[in-house]
């Protein structure tokens, strides 16, 4: 039980960095874990909410296909994490070299957005805990230029 979450939560241990002039989280996670914890911000042109593109099936199932070859990896995934009320993620640092643990609240609505990732994500929920990928976590005000990585490592 997390006290300052009040909840159960998942820690992700690894390091603070910069990237250009923000802080971001950098770390490792398994696939499914990444699938449970965030969600695909989809465009809806009328409103003019959201920013990724819809999901294409066949594109996200080829690249399930090839992440699953012996030696293959990914292009960084991109996320943002969310802010909310109350707070359902929190940073905690080290004392030495940077290092980190983000604390995430696995109950209720995730808290992670997809910002570039959704198709090599979309059909990953059941991969083995094996397949972790290197996670990077920014938050703060979303910019759709800004970036948050994650790749995926066999």
């Amino acid at each position: 039980m997390d006290a300052q979450l009040n909840t159960p939560s998942v820690a992700l241990h690894g390091t603070i960095g910069r990237c250009g002039g923000r802080e971001v989280f950098l770390g490792f996670a398994p696939a499914s874990l990444l699938k449970k914890l965030s969600f695909a911000d989809v465009l809806i042109e009328r409103s003019g909410t959201g920013y990724q593109r819809p999901i294409c099936v066949d594109h996200s199932l080829a690249f399930k296909r090839y992440i699953q070859e012996p030696g293959a990896t990914t292009i960084p995934l991109t996320f943002n994490l969310r802010e909310s009320d109350p707070p359902r993620w929190r940073v905690e640092r080290h004392a030495t070299h940077g290092f980190a643990t983000l604390m995430l609240d696995p109950m209720g609505p995730p808290t992670m957005a997809q910002v570039d990732c959704q198709h090599r994500l979309g059909y990953l929920s059941e991969s083995p805990e094996s397949s972790t990928y290197r996670v990077s976590a920014e938050w703060g005000s979303l910019r759709t230029d800004s970036i948050l990585h994650s790749d995926f490592e066999n």
